[in-house]
């Protein structure tokens, strides 16, 4: 139960500062290039990063608070931080071929099944009405 408090909890946090930091932005930015999302990616990457070193290599945070922080925290911030760890993983353990189809595959079938999505729930909701 405890595993599920500290991913809850932490959970939380992330998508506040999620949301927090994309209304903060629509103030001050121009939006021609996804900059919010861009910058989250990037900061969530180097994040799970720090977490990774500081939790998994050098065991210095326990392992609740670093499932908190990885799963809540920087899920609930952003997924992409994940992606970017799990392609590492797979380089380290020199699993090059699932690494290079992993990294290459996510993002183009990402954005062809958003796409897919919305278009099949816009000819649907075009059917209904």
């Amino acid at each position: 139960m405890t595993k599920y408090f500290y991913v809850l909890s932490f959970g939380l946090l992330g998508v506040c500062s999620r949301f927090f930091l994309n209304e903060l932005a629509l103030r001050f930015l121009d939006r021609p290039f996804p900059t919010v999302t861009f910058g989250i990616n990037i900061l969530g990457s180097f994040l799970i990063g720090l977490v990774y070193t500081l939790g998994i290599e050098r065991t210095i945070l326990s392992p609740e608070i670093r499932l908190g922080l990885m799963t809540g925290l920087l899920g609930g911030f952003t997924t992409f931080s994940a992606f970017s760890l799990e392609v590492f993983q797979l380089i380290e353990e020199a699993r090059y071929l699932h690494a290079a189809l992993y990294f290459g595959l996510s993002p183009v079938l990402g954005v062809a099944a958003c796409i897919a999505g919305i278009y099949s729930t816009r000819l649907f909701l075009a059917g209904v009405s």
